[in-house]
């Protein structure tokens, strides 16, 4: 097995971003099922795609994995990075809930004031 880490092409980051919502532009349909598959196969299943597709293998790595790996994603597709959003509300300030949702949209107050 190689210790080598392939370079990731910005077309793949662009992909990579996109299918974890942060940006980048959307793949083809036959594509984004290859990262969905990345993303979600067990480590053997893994291991075999990413032998086969190894940017987009690495990429779906360092989304998933590596603190900065947004970042680097953003840095290597040359796009500008976009904040995340509630789907709610279209606001920026966070903490976001798993469901994308702000904190304020994820726990409304009730009308009448009382929690």
């Amino acid at each position: 097995m190689s210790t080598i880490s392939p370079t990731i092409p910005p077309d793949v980051a662009a992909h990579v971003l996109s299918h974890f919502g942060r940006g980048g532009y959307p793949a083809g349909a036959w594509t984004e099922s290859l990262i969905t598959l990345i993303d979600s196969a067990d480590m053997a299943n893994r291991a075999r795609l990413l032998g086969a597709f190894p940017e987009y293998g690495a990429a779906v790595l360092l989304a998933k994995y590596d603190e900065e790996g947004i970042a680097t994603l953003h840095r290597l597709s040359g796009l500008k990075p976009t904040p995340i959003t509630c789907e709610r509300c279209r606001g920026t300030d966070g903490p976001f809930t798993d469901a994308c949702l702000c904190e304020a949209c994820a726990r409304p107050m009730p009308l009448d004031g009382v929690a």
